[in-house]
């Protein structure tokens, strides 16, 4: 329970500072923002595809890899969220991490996928990845493995724009702090 309030309280301090950031600095922020809305219409292209795959796997799984440690926003994802104008989504307090995550409902993530944290949307366990592959073409694998290689290039390159463009402004809080939680 007290990793859960540190890493709620620290999602919140970040998630404020970065705002703050975005709000003083948007004319500094364009070409960040451009990359994000770019991201989020990729990941909400390639929603119907992994979702397809989910919900015939997942359902059956007995083993949640869904667990609530997972669902917070890494510092680098509250950038894309703030770059996209999106709200982080609000935590349920007193939730043990170690429980299955407060966003899982009866069909999987209840969150858009345009929200949810990175490692949500990339985490594909050998089940999922096995049913992928079993009901698609090679061309149709390749593509969707193209599509995901583009997404993280484009959140890499968003990333490195964000750490550029705050550091000419000498804005705040503008390099990811070697205290913020990973999981």
């Amino acid at each position: 329970m007290k990793e859960n309030r540190s890493s709620f309280d620290s999602l919140t301090r970040y998630r404020k500072d970065i705002e703050d950031v975005f709000t003083y600095y948007e004319d500094h922020l364009k070409k960040v923002r451009d990359i994000a809305v770019g991201i989020s219409a990729d990941m909400e292209s390639l929603s119907s595809f992994i979702q397809r795959h989910t919900a015939a796997v997942c359902p059956e799984c007995t083993s949640v890899c869904c667990i609530n440690r997972h669902s917070y926003h890494t510092f680098d994802d509250i950038i894309y969220l703030c770059a996209t104008g999106e709200k982080l989504p609000l935590h349920e307090a007193g939730i043990d991490d170690s429980a299955p995550c407060h966003f899982l409902g009866n069909l999987g993530c209840t969150l858009p996928r345009s929200i949810r944290p990175y490692r949500c949307n990339w985490y594909f366990c050998s089940s999922l990845l096995d049913h992928i592959v079993e009901y698609n073409s090679t061309r149709q694998y390749r593509s969707f493995i193209s599509l995901l290689q583009q997404i993280t290039g484009k959140r890499q390159t968003m990333i490195e724009e964000y750490a550029s463009a705050t550091k000419k402004t000498a804005a705040p809080h503008m390099h990811k702090p070697d205290n913020f939680l990973y999981y």
